[in-house]
């Protein structure tokens, strides 16, 4: 594959095995660290028309369905996602559909409600689509999108921690934050392929696709997360996903 074509990772076997293992996974989004704040972004669903780009195992749409959503859809490029997502996450007004977001396509204003759970960072062309998303969108519509905060792919080691003397995560390294485009990385198998973006960036992608930002978090651990995952207590060095709300005009 060239340079900006969509990688699909997730039908690796190698890949595949090793997320599958992933709590997030196993035990359903509801449990991910992020979902308290991702959840509270979301707009009401009754009655909507929602997308789900990048939709893995099929759970944030599955939610959208079972919360009122009129029609949901969920693409992605992954077989071996949308056989778990359809296994798991069935509903009469959820379809499932394998596409790509870089080609996928919609007729302008049929779209209520887009959402993106951690799928945007593999996008190589992210100002192209947030165009297309804003196109797809009604009046008053929302987008929803989380992607993996800018620190991980800008990290200067290859676990991004330094750690103090008994291996606990010290400081996390940053280096050429600036240098924005493709990176590979070492996760769960080799030669992933990710999209670097600068918050400013990834920020001004929405605003120049028309989209008024309405809501921008970097989630952190509060006291009840800590207290299910006391690990947790190292994700407040470092922002571990950014999440977005905006609305179309």
């Amino acid at each position: 594959m060239g340079g900006d074509d969509p990688q699909n990772i997730y039908d690796d076997p190698t890949f595949f095995a090793g997320y599958e293992q992933l709590d997030r996974f196993r035990a359903g989004w509801s449990d991910a660290f992020e979902w308290p704040a991702f959840s509270a972004l979301l707009p009401p669903f009754s009655g909507k028309r929602v997308l789900d780009l990048g939709c893995g195992a099929g759970r944030l749409a599955h939610y959208a369905a079972t919360h009122g959503a009129a029609d949901v859809l969920g693409i992605d490029l992954s077989e071996r996602m949308l056989a778990v997502a359809r296994a798991d996450c069935c509903h009469p007004r959820l379809r499932f559909q394998r596409a790509a977001m870089e080609t996928v396509s919609f007729p302008p204003t049929t779209l209520d409600v887009v959402l993106s759970s951690l799928a945007l960072h593999y996008v190589a062309d992210y100002a192209g689509l947030m165009r297309r998303v804003s196109d797809w969108l009604t009046a008053d519509g929302v987008l929803v999108f989380s992607v993996e905060h800018p620190v991980y792919l800008s990290r200067a080691l290859p676990e991004g921690w330094v750690a103090d003397v008994a291996g606990k995560p010290r400081y996390w390294t940053l280096d050429r934050y600036g240098d924005e485009g493709s990176r590979e990385e070492n996760w769960l198998t080799s030669g992933v392929r990710k999209h670097h973006r600068m918050v400013s960036t990834l920020l001004n992608g929405v605003i120049d696709a028309g989209l008024a930002l309405e809501c921008v978090i970097e989630p952190m651990p509060d006291p009840e997360m800590l207290a299910r995952e006391p690990d947790w207590i190292y994700e407040r060095k470092r922002p571990f996903c950014l999440l977005v709300r905006a609305r179309k005009q």
